[in-house]
């Protein structure tokens, strides 16, 4: 043991101040870059459970909202019937927020802000609502306005049925 110490003593004997404050400095820096990437890592998962719960709370405004005015809730369902005006335009802003709503969700997915077993989940949410024939005239009217990968996504989705498109 005895003869360790020794060598360790020549080695750092036969180094220079300026050696050793430049090892120190490097070491000093591995561990600043080290906890910098652990606070990035911290920060990226704080992201991803804000957008979970930002997508949670529009969503429940969302049903609220239909909770609170059914002739809206219905616009989902696709009854025919006489509709007056002011209800088919409440029907339609109704239609909207849910598009808007199934925007955010895609978005967040793709900013890598909701994990891939989180989208799938959400994939076939998406596909079962877009089997409602309101929805899907509704998106042919207004899916111009979507980003084309969105467009490709829910269109893929309306035709095959299911999340696997």
């Amino acid at each position: 043991m005895g003869d360790i110490i020794g060598i360790g003593a020549t080695w750092l004997g036969n180094l220079e101040l300026g050696a050793v404050a430049t090892v120190g400095a490097f070491f000093a820096a591995l561990a600043g870059i080290g906890l910098t990437l652990a606070q990035l890592h911290f920060f990226r998962r704080q992201l991803q459970l804000e957008a979970l719960i930002q997508i949670m709370d529009s969503n429940r405004e969302i049903v609220s909202l239909g909770f609170e005015h059914p002739h809206v809730w219905h616009a989902l369902s696709a009854e025919d019937g006489v509709v007056l005006a002011e209800e088919a335009l409440a029907r339609r802003r109704y239609l909207q927020l849910w598009t808007n709503h199934m925007q955010v969700i895609w978005a967040a997915w793709r900013l890598g802000l909701v994990s891939g077993s989180e989208w799938q989940a959400y994939r076939l949410d998406l596909a079962e609502f877009l089997r409602s024939p309101v929805l899907q005239a509704h998106w042919a009217s207004v899916a111009r306005y979507y980003p084309r990968e969105f467009q490709r996504l829910v269109n893929r989705l309306r035709r095959s049925g299911s999340g696997d498109a």
